[in-house]
């Protein structure tokens, strides 16, 4: 059985660390890594002048419990007398969480789990020397067919269409504030000094005021939300005007802990932030990171969250902390230059909201200089820049109506149109404007049953490629209804294509249950799976299409 690429990259970059098991549906078991012995305790009520000590006396309660010679510490956290991290050898066990959950004065203990950025610097890429000539090479903010990085071709407009509204002058306002969360920001870049907020900037990982960038992921990002525009240097950001405010809670290795990550929201929420740009998951649900998400919420400011780079069906697979049912959460897919959704981004037809520029994004990096990175990393930026510059037009919008209009606005992508809610990739120009494009998807209500068969053997045959053509003549539109679909999943792939052999769908895994595809233009079409060297499966069954004539 192969092993993914994301998760020998989890392995690796956390393999001493404590592995904490979590149940999912199907009985499947995740191992989630967070710091050994540790735990995020917070209580039901705040300490007052006569419980001051509440955390001390918790921990020498649990110590007493469990039988242990060493103390138990207590660290506080900076943001909230509600919180505190509980630290000793015997915390690892589950012994300790259930003793904490059966002490009255306690809401909940977490593991202080492990968090990761979700983007990476391109192999190939070194950084970019200082001239003025990357404008052309933002193929996010203009596509005019230009190649990236890779050497793609890019497709005219497979942008977030920014220009035309720099043109009309519209090019943000330094009233608006994006907490980026991530590894810091390189404030003296000389992209990003007249824009980055260092005064109210904060380092959760040294404890120090600031946020400087010891990485380079955050200063990336911080770049296309809001590099200076129009000034003969480097880039430009969505936003020429902006604070950006360097929130660090990710280290130099870009990984970060559950304390610090709720500690930077709850910072950011505390500095009255508008939006918080989040290019960062892992581990699983934990009421403390919602809590902190949903407390922003409380106080109107937007989180925008890297949807992951997993290749994951997040509707199926929740994704964190981009998957959070909190209406104040928007979860960000990454498209490249032709406007394909990312062949590592994470997807959801409701759990994923939008879709943005994510594949070889250049942008600032700290040392003055400029790289090219990959992720759902760089495409929340591209959204968080987005909502600062609609923000900018109308102070008087609310989170929600940012969120909606991202969604209602984006242009309709076929190939996006069951990877995300908005069908499609966020236009800014029509964000502001209110410009709602029309969704070309036939009525539902119009599709009727035509009988088809098809299905491969039952396992099917390694390295191997299994083709079905369709023909329905009269057709105008049709939809291939697969009855069960049993492919290894990443490797084994089916391949829907229309008449003219573009393809329309790409899947790979198990699906249990009927699953029906977009829909295909014309009566033609082909249903072709391709099988490589190891592990067979039970391949697909189909016994039916939709058409409409």
């Amino acid at each position: 059985m192969k092993l993914s690429f994301s998760k020998i990259i989890l392995l690796c970059l956390f393999a001493p660390l404590a592995l904490m098991p979590v149940a999912l549906a199907k009985g499947k078991i995740i191992q989630y890594p967070s710091v050994p012995g540790e735990l995020v305790v917070k209580l039901k009520s705040e300490p007052n002048s006569k419980t001051l000590n509440t955390f001390e006396s918790i921990a020498s309660n649990l110590q007493r419990q469990l039988g242990q010679r060493s103390v138990i510490k207590v660290r506080h956290f900076m943001t909230s007398e509600n919180f505190a991290v509980l630290s000793g050898a015997g915390l690892a066990s589950t012994d300790a969480q259930t003793i904490l959950q059966n002490d009255s004065r306690v809401a909940y203990a977490e593991p202080n789990y492990l968090y990761h950025i979700v983007g990476s610097k391109d192999a190939s890429s070194d950084k970019v020397p200082n001239n003025d000539e990357k404008m052309s090479q933002l193929w996010g903010m203009k596509n005019s067919g230009q190649a990236d990085s890779g050497g793609q071709v890019g497709k005219v407009g497979s942008d977030i269409n920014v220009v035309p509204l720099w043109n009309e002058g519209i090019t943000g306002s330094r009233n608006i504030k994006v907490a980026v969360i991530d590894t810091g920001i390189d404030y003296t870049h000389p992209d990003l000094k007249g824009n980055a907020d260092a005064v109210n900037g904060y380092d959760f990982v040294n404890k120090v005021a600031g946020g400087m960038d010891d990485h380079d992921h955050g200063t990336h990002c911080a770049g296309t939300i809001g590099a200076l525009g129009n000034n003969g240097v480097g880039v430009a950001g969505v936003n020429w005007n902006v604070t950006v405010i360097p929130v660090k809670f990710l280290d130099s290795q870009g990984s970060g802990s559950l304390d610090n990550a709720v500690q930077a929201i709850q910072y950011a929420t505390k500095l009255g932030v508008n939006i918080m740009s989040n290019s960062w998951g892992g581990g699983p649900f934990t009421q403390a990171l919602y809590d902190a998400i949903k407390e922003a919420r409380d106080h109107g400011i937007l989180f925008v969250a890297a949807a992951g780079n997993d290749s994951n069906d997040n509707d199926a697979s929740p994704s964190y902390p981009a998957t959070y049912d909190l209406d104040n959460v928007v979860s960000v897919a990454a498209t490249d230059n032709r406007d394909n959704i990312a062949s590592f981004s994470n997807y959801g037809k409701t759990k994923v909201h939008v879709a943005a520029p994510g594949v070889k994004i250049l942008s600032t990096v700290k040392g003055g200089d400029y790289a090219v990175m990959s992720g759902t990393s760089m495409a929340t930026p591209h959204v968080s820049g987005i909502s600062a510059l609609l923000w900018s037009t109308n102070p008087s919008y609310t989170y929600a109506q940012i969120k909606d209009l991202l969604i209602k606005t984006s242009d309709k992508v076929r190939g996006l149109n069951k990877k995300v809610l908005s069908r499609g990739r966020v236009n800014v120009y029509n964000a502001v404007h209110g410009i709602i494009p029309v969704d070309p998807t036939p009525p539902e209500n119009s599709w009727k049953d035509y009988t088809y068969t098809a299905e491969t053997p039952h396992p099917y045959v390694e390295s191997k490629t299994y083709r079905y053509d369709i023909l329905v003549p009269t057709a105008k539109y049709l939809r291939v209804v697969f009855d069960s679909i049993d492919t290894e999943a990443g490797y084994d792939k089916i391949s829907v294509k229309d008449g003219s052999e573009t393809e329309i769908e790409s899947l790979s895994g198990t699906y249990t249950t009927p699953y029906v595809t977009d829909y295909i233009v014309g009566g033609r079409a082909s249903v072709t799976l391709t099988t490589d060297a190891s592990m067979n499966k039970n391949g697909f069954k189909i016994q039916k299409l939709q058409v409409i004539y």
